[in-house]
């Protein structure tokens, strides 16, 4: 019995420490299960999310960029309707207004009255100037007198001293009546200022003096004219288009067939001359100052108003045109979404040229066949597939274009 006692003590000793054993591996059992589902757990929200972001594809409208000849298309410009002669009416001398002429607003001829000022005073310079000539003349002719006594006297009665000083007299006589009639004519010059006549034919504007008002040459302007029979139209040409517009105008001659469309959407029908074009090129803009000169007997043309140019171009041109709902434009410039094969979309960078309505010239940066959105702008960003709608007609858009025009950084 006592062999027994010893095996039995360690038996009953390694019980607890089984037990520890089995614990300890349950333990690390739990930890490894709570880390693969710490890792697996990410991955399933992420198939989740991709599945959403898959279904959840944003739709878009696009079109199909496309070649148009826009020889038979007028460009279109904006100008300005510029008298040809203006003038501001401002007095040459000092005075009180006695009378104003015309009536504010109306046509007025080259030379006719418009302002009368005082002249008494002016007159009386004029007779004050005319008296001191007659005495300057009388002074001459005494002096002449006297200088031709003393060279025919002989040589031993009158001593060369007196002949130097008759002689001396006589030239400053002569100066004095030239002086004397220098004055007279700045006297009578100054009393024609008097009245104030028209310097050009044209409309004259409202009178900023009356009667009874003094005015000097420091006033500033009495009135204002403006040349109205012919006008002419200003306006600025693209450096692209000045070659094709110069063709044009071979082919015309002096006669230049554009319509000119006024402010209230009324259309001119006068026929317009080549009148001047600049000789240089604007750095700032790129383009070519131009004048067109139109006859306007009717007075329909108003300087200062603004038209719209329409010219035509002889020259034949294929361009990519696309509608103007797909441009947008942020600090660097214009850019369109355009869709890829795979339905990705990507920003582009456009260079835009003439308006042609709906539509807008691309000169660069697109080509014939690129699908552009013109339709859910706000919705996608560059490397977002789409979902693709009907392609719009070509120069439409769905209202909904115009949401999202700038880009987001």
């Amino acid at each position: 019995m006592r062999n027994h006692e010893p095996y039995n003590d360690i038996e009953v000793k390694s019980k607890p420490k089984s037990k520890k054993w089995i614990k300890a591996a349950a333990a690390a059992a739990l930890i490894a299960a709570a880390v693969c589902c710490w890792y697996a757990a990410p991955r399933m929200g992420a198939g989740a999310k991709g599945g959403n972001a898959a279904a959840e594809a944003p739709s878009v409208t696009v079109a199909v960029v496309k070649s148009a000849d826009i020889s038979a298309r007028p460009s279109e410009y904006v100008g300005r309707a510029e008298a040809i002669q203006s003038v501001q009416v401002k007095p040459q001398i000092s005075g009180e207004i006695a009378r104003v002429y015309f009536q504010e607003g109306s046509m007025v001829r080259e030379g006719q009255p418009l302002f009368q000022i005082d002249p008494a005073r002016y007159q009386a310079t004029v007779e004050l100037r005319r008296a001191e000539l007659e005495k300057a003349g009388a002074s001459l002719a005494e002096a002449d007198k006297y200088y031709r006594r003393v060279t025919a006297a002989d040589s031993r009665a009158v001593s060369a001293a007196e002949r130097d000083s008759a002689e001396a007299n006589l030239l400053q006589c002569r100066a004095a009546l030239s002086q004397a009639k220098a004055g007279l004519r700045l006297a009578e010059i100054d009393l024609g200022y008097c009245r104030i006549t028209s310097p050009i034919t044209g409309k004259i504007g409202a009178a900023i003096f009356t009667k009874g008002n003094y005015v000097t040459p420091a006033s500033g302007p009495l009135a204002s004219i403006v040349q109205m029979d012919p006008i002419r139209v200003s306006y600025t040409l693209p450096d692209r288009d000045y070659l094709d517009q110069l063709e044009y105008f071979k082919s015309q001659g002096a006669v230049y067939k554009t319509k000119l469309v006024l402010s209230n959407g009324t259309t001119f029908g006068a026929a317009g001359s080549r009148d001047f074009e600049d000789n240089i090129v604007d750095r700032q803009t790129g383009t070519v100052l131009m004048h067109l000169r139109y006859k306007n007997g009717d007075g329909r043309l108003i300087p200062g108003e603004m038209v719209r140019v329409f010219t035509q171009s002889v020259k034949s041109r294929m361009v990519p045109v696309i509608p103007q709902t797909a441009v947008m434009a942020d600090a660097k410039g214009d850019f369109v979404y355009v869709v890829e094969a795979d339905d990705t979309v990507r920003d582009i960078r456009v260079k835009l040229g003439r308006e042609f309505g709906m539509q807008r010239e691309v000169d660069a940066g697109l080509s014939e066949g690129q699908r552009v959105v013109v339709a859910g702008l706000q919705n996608i960003r560059p490397g977002v597939k789409v979902k693709i709608n009907a392609p719009a007609p070509s120069g439409k858009a769905s209202d909904s274009a115009g949401d999202g025009r700038k880009k987001e950084d």
